[in-house]
């Protein structure tokens, strides 16, 4: 069943793939639907049970019309919900950027849904260095210009290396607009840049008892990896991993696909053997 009707008030899609194993729960930044995954899918399928949704705001999920009802708080219960209606926690959450702050928020809230955070581009909460550079790019989507808001971010969130490739930075963009039936509007961008801004999980993250692996791209400007290091030291036992190359962006788990499988199996091999 693609959509599930959340006692949240959301409709949401989701896909799942995979036959068995635990359930991994992959969760996208700002602005993007399932697909952002869709390279990661198939290898973490061959041992997982993965569920990809389209969170609120994107795809074909329910687009609130009032931005300020897009919360990380909200976000993780969507996803709480989400695991309880398929019947599939404790599952391993796996989250880039805002998915990884969706990602925290469950862990504190619902630990019994959580086998293990992977928190990726993580921050914990949003001060007035991180706020600027949102409401940077915020300008153009709040004047309806999407590609405009997607062109201010892409410097701030991949690398130099991906940029200079100009065929990759169109298809890109061909994925968000004109290839996508469902593309991205302006009022689930400035949901979820309302969520950016107001996060703050600082002072719950002791409350998360899942084994957390916090990773972030040495050359991430738009996340230092200072505030990926704040957020580790404020989970209990948590582990740090650092991205490191000319591809150690933001989305250096996109970017270095292979390194992030490597980190993601080991963690969670990890674990079992506890």
């Amino acid at each position: 069943m693609p959509f599930l009707d959340l006692p949240t008030g959301i409709r949401m899609y989701c896909e799942v793939h995979g036959e068995g194993g635990e359930p991994f729960l992959l969760l996208g930044g700002t602005g993007s639907d399932h697909g952002l995954w869709h390279e990661h899918v198939r290898p973490l399928a061959a041992r997982f049970r993965v569920v990809v949704p389209d969170p609120r705001g994107t795809g074909r999920t329910t687009r609130p019309a009032d931005p300020s009802t897009c919360t990380m708080r909200a976000m993780a219960e969507d996803a709480a919900a989400l695991l309880d209606g398929l019947a599939l926690g404790p599952a391993h959450v796996a989250g880039l950027s805002l998915g990884s702050a969706v990602a925290m928020e469950l862990g504190a809230a619902r630990p019994d849904l959580v086998r293990s955070l992977h928190l990726h581009g993580a921050w914990a909460r949003s001060d007035r260095w991180f706020n600027e550079m949102m409401e940077i790019m915020e300008y153009p989507a709040r004047l309806g210009d999407l590609r405009g808001f997607l062109r201010l971010a892409l410097p701030c969130i991949l690398s130099r290396d991906f940029l200079a490739d100009e065929a990759a930075g169109r298809a890109l963009e061909r994925g968000f607009f004109d290839e996508n039936p469902f593309p991205p509007s302006r009022e689930g961008v400035l949901g979820h840049l309302h969520a950016d801004k107001t996060h703050d999980a600082s002072p719950r993250l002791a409350r998360i008892t899942a084994p957390a692996l916090v990773a972030t791209g040495e050359n991430d400007v738009q996340v230092r990896p200072d505030y990926g290091r704040e957020a580790a030291a404020l989970i209990p036992g948590a582990r740090f991993h650092l991205f490191r190359g000319r591809r150690a962006s933001h989305c250096a788990c996109l970017e270095m696909r292979d390194e992030f499988l490597r980190e993601t199996f080991s963690f969670v091999d990890s674990i079992d053997r506890q």
